[in-house]
């Protein structure tokens, strides 16, 4: 599995859900039932996420679901390689820095 992105980024004050339709937007969040497996280039992706170092469940999916938006989550458990830690911690939220 790879993925490959290209990066174009403008900032606008405007909210997502005002620039594009909702039927092409998949609000990205870890709660997700759905796998994103590929890109569809005719979606818009929004990573759903908090600047903070804890961790709100369902938070994210929650919003998604308000704004009645598909949703997704990376495949994170289905293909990240667990590296042993004396802590025995493991997050399949990634943090903003990872």
């Amino acid at each position: 599995f790879t993925l490959s992105f290209v990066f174009e980024m403008d900032t606008t004050p405007e909210s997502y859900l005002d620039l594009f339709p909702s039927e092409t937007i998949v609000y990205l969040t870890p709660d997700s039932e759905n796998v994103l497996e590929d890109i569809d280039p005719d979606k818009v992706y929004v990573l759903g996420g908090l600047v903070d170092e804890s961790i709100h469940k369902q938070l994210t999916l929650r919003r998604a679901q308000e704004q009645r938006l598909q949703t997704a989550r990376l495949p994170i458990r289905e293909y990240m390689v667990r590296a042993p830690n004396p802590r025995n911690y493991h997050s399949e939220t990634l943090a903003i820095n990872q």
